[in-house]
């Protein structure tokens, strides 16, 4: 077995986020691409945590020490696995792959912010799948050049040009939205072009020639330091003027400048890019790909850290609106139906054993969530205590408001504990799963089969509810 695979280039020259196609041609097989890609993110989560814990001793600044040792807990080699074992239950295949255990869900998490991009392609895909494109009558901006020349007099479209009325199919489009240089931090960046989006989203022409989005969010820093930040789209629409788009785009983006305060300079319309559809799943991957390259978070100046580790929330990174919306809501209807029937079908006083064995049993993990403690238990809500659905739905307090009102000490005896139990609780689960596989840390030290046993034990005793 292969053990702390070492790639031919220097991490720093690797881009994680285009997973496996940007490594060597020469790796000896796909669990050694995997074992190198493991060992990429637990690298850069180190380092992102070592440049957080020494700027946050300065000042003492609990909060950002906290959220270090969240960061460096998912990136501990201890936390990931590895296993030849996964099953494609469709097609009965096995094949290799690497997870985390853990996950703190944080923004410089180089594991969560690629799982969460997987996990946004998953209901992106959804989304596209089942959604059909019409064909229907709309109104849309007639005589396209006459338009173009008042674009130079008016700064926004008048109500007086001319509209008609037409039938029209709607098509898939990839488009990707972008917006000059602020000269600030990226946090700034970021506020700036949500409210542009805000407005552009909002406006008569998206709601006419757009009918569903889904919408990604990206940034890459320049040579200078300042953040490239834009948004890749996947539409659903009708015939999309090009100069319209621009045109529109370019307003909101200057409303927004003026809002915050900041110089605009643009000659005519902003950069936006449209793209051919080749194929759905890689216009998806462009859309729901990464925040942003993994190296791009060592060139963040420590204060810019800083600031992003205390955003207490970010706004939307991702996003699906228009008919993509509703159809998820359609399919998250039917699924809650689907899931009542099935109840009603099945014994809930089944035993654990019996659970197993028919594949059904999941764990009730209302309560072990990463970011938040519920007010019924004194640690994050993972108390081996409570089995009761009503009372894990207690009031949930942020981590970063039990540091403020407890202290580091008490967060990290608390912290650490719930890291232990999510761990375990993941193993077991694993293990259900996949019963033929063997599972092993990033050193390649097996999983001890015993202890995960024990711990499956010990929850059966304290009465912990399983879901069947």
């Amino acid at each position: 077995m292969t053990k702390n695979y070492v790639p031919t280039k220097k991490l720093a020259d690797l881009d994680l986020n285009s997973e496996l196609k940007s490594f060597d041609l020469n790796l000896l097989s796909k669990r050694d691409k995997a074992i190198s890609v493991a060992d990429y993110r637990s690298e850069r989560g180190d380092v992102v945590a070592a440049i957080l814990y020494g700027h946050a001793a300065l000042d003492d600044n609990e909060v950002v020490k906290a959220y270090a040792d969240r960061l460096k807990a998912c990136a501990d080699r201890n936390n990931f696995y590895l296993t030849d074992g996964f099953v494609d239950y469709s097609t009965g295949e096995t094949f290799s792959g690497f997870g985390g255990l853990f996950g703190c869900g944080l923004k410089l998490c180089q594991n969560c912010t690629a799982r969460l991009a997987s996990r946004n392609r998953g209901i992106a895909i959804r989304a596209v799948e089942n959604t059909k494109l019409i064909r229907r009558e709309h109104e849309c901006y007639a005589e396209e050049e006459k338009n173009y020349k008042l674009f130079g007099e008016f700064a926004l479209l008048p109500e007086t040009v001319e509209r008609k009325t037409i039938i029209e199919q709607e098509e898939l489009r990839a488009v990707t939205l972008t917006m000059p240089q602020v000269f600030g931090s990226l946090v700034l960046t970021m506020q700036v072009h949500r409210r542009a989006w805000d407005l552009f989203r909002k406006l008569k022409f998206t709601k006419i020639y757009l009918t569903s989005i889904i919408k990604g969010v990206e940034f890459t820093i320049r040579p200078n330091g300042t953040y490239h930040v834009h948004s890749h789209l996947l539409v659903s629409g009708f015939y999309l003027q090009g100069y319209l788009f621009k045109h529109f785009w370019t307003e909101c983006v200057r409303k927004a400048f003026e809002e915050f305060g900041l110089e605009f300079k643009v000659d005519k319309f902003l950069d936006v890019k449209f793209q051919q559809i080749t194929t759905i799943e890689e216009a998806l991957k462009e859309v729901c790909k990464y925040l942003t390259k993994s190296e791009s978070w060592d060139k963040i100046p420590a204060a810019h850290l800083l600031e992003i580790a205390e955003v207490k929330r970010w706004d939307r990174m991702f996003e699906v609106s228009g008919n993509f919306r509703k159809t998820l809501s359609r399919l998250k209807a039917e699924r809650a139906l689907a899931e009542e029937v099935l109840s009603s079908h099945v014994n809930k006083e089944s035993t654990f054993a019996e659970g197993v064995a028919r594949g059904l049993t999941y764990f009730n993990t209302d309560g072990i969530t990463d970011g938040s403690v519920s007010e019924a238990s004194d640690s994050f809500g993972i108390s081996e205590e409570i089995s009761d659905k009503s009372s894990v739905k207690a009031k949930r307090i942020s981590w970063r408001e039990v540091v403020k009102e407890q202290g580091l000490e008490k967060y990290r005896e608390i912290f650490y504990r719930q890291v232990e139990f999510t761990r375990n609780l993941r193993k077991l689960r694993l293990i259900i799963k996949y019963p033929d596989a063997n599972f092993t840390d990033l050193d390649g030290k097996a999983w001890d089969l015993a202890e995960i046993e024990s711990f499956a034990q010990r929850l059966a005793s304290r009465g912990i509810e399983l879901d069947i």
